[in-house]
């Protein structure tokens, strides 16, 4: 147990010493999460996120949804069912939901809005309201209105501001980069430095070595995230209103889970540079596709498929809906699983490879 600890203590202390490990491990993430902030954070552009829900009202509702797609303020989805669009503008990802009755059944068209974003929603229904009239003129003209609209408020989750967005999103990708860049480049140098073999050498057990190795990094993972979250808090004025003790173990899981990965990239790599780079090429396209800076929303409709089956897209759901929304870990215990299995799997592939030379 004595070189358990000893060996924890030694590899944070390697970390306090290593400049660039400081470097990319905290200032780093702050400093994505600032020119972000600074680039999208404070941008006046105004756009809307509609949901759009067709219930078989013929060439009129294709008309509408051609329309609104026009609307440059409005970024519209297809939803296939009305609970579904609610439930979104419950979570606070859609402004508006639009629901289209079906062809002849003379119900007006039924708007939904975020009660809890009262001035988003204002000016997002007077835009539909003027989009309205202005299709009526051309349908139907002055005197008659083949269009007419029903809105109804709906107590939607509490607003969400861009840093309480991105916090969630830097938090798991600095796990991330730990795994996939932090221990490939360590691991990778202790066996050129031939560090590994002595080990074998003396009485400690490699497995407790390697146990430390795994502890140390949890422990620097803690440190990094800890000061991440203090920094955003405080000069970002980011909010978590979430268990700060689940989002830690939520962290905790997703940390444990990329050091497997880290340990099975670096049995692929002979030199520390070849590590480094194999884990930027796993990491990078990770970084911009997950969800991590933006919506995963964002990216086109045919690469969503792909984006879920990324190992950090779990991680990055389940850390922003418990950071923003308060939610609990219950709805993304089937992702962390998915997040988990990667874990283990390559985990148990790197101790099959592992090479103490």
């Amino acid at each position: 147990m004595r070189a358990f600890f000893s060996t924890i203590v030694m590899g944070f202390r390697m970390y306090l010493r290593d400049r660039s490990s400081l470097f990319w491990g905290m200032a780093f993430p702050l400093i994505l999460m600032g020119l972000i902030g600074l680039a999208f954070g404070r941008s006046d552009t105004l756009t809307f996120r509609v949901a759009y829900v067709d219930q078989g009202s013929g060439p009129l509702g294709l008309g509408l949804r051609a329309g609104l797609a026009q609307v440059s303020v409005f970024i519209v989805s297809d939803e296939p069912d009305e609970q579904h669009a609610i439930e979104l503008l419950r979570k606070g990802q859609r402004t508006l939901v639009i629901i289209v009755p079906p062809f002849g059944s003379g119900k007006p068209v039924q708007v939904y809005f975020d009660q809890a974003r009262v001035q988003d929603s204002r000016t997002a229904l007077v835009i539909l309201e003027r989009f309205v009239a202005e299709a009526n003129l051309q349908i139907a003209g002055v005197r008659q209105r083949a269009v007419t609209i029903k809105a109804t408020g709906i107590a939607g989750a509490r607003e969400i501001r861009f840093f309480d967005f991105l916090l969630p999103g830097i938090l798991a990708m600095t796990v991330m980069q730990t795994g996939l860049q932090g221990v490939t480049w360590v691991i990778t140098g202790y066996r050129q430095r031939l560090i590994l073999k002595r080990v074998l050498a003396t009485p400690v057990h490699p497995f407790v070595f390697l146990s430390g190795l795994v502890a140390r990094y949890a422990v620097t993972n803690a440190f990094q995230l800890a000061i991440v979250v203090i920094v955003g808090v405080w000069v970002f004025h980011a909010r978590i209103i979430g268990s700060l003790a689940m989002l830690g173990a939520v962290a905790l899981f997703g940390a444990l889970a990329f050091i497997g990965i880290g340990f099975m990239v670096s049995t692929l790599s002979k030199t520390p540079e070849s590590a480094n780079l194999l884990g930027s090429v796993l990491s990078f396209p990770m970084l911009f596709l997950a969800g991590t800076l933006w919506p995963r929303d964002f990216m086109p409709a045919f690469m969503q498929p792909v984006i879920a089956l990324l190992p950090l897209t779990p991680l990055v759901e389940a850390m922003r809906g418990i950071a923003t929304r308060g939610d609990a870990v219950t709805p993304y215990l089937a992702g962390l699983a998915y997040l988990g299995a990667w874990g283990a799997v390559t985990f148990a592939l790197a101790v099959w490879r592992f090479k103490w030379e």
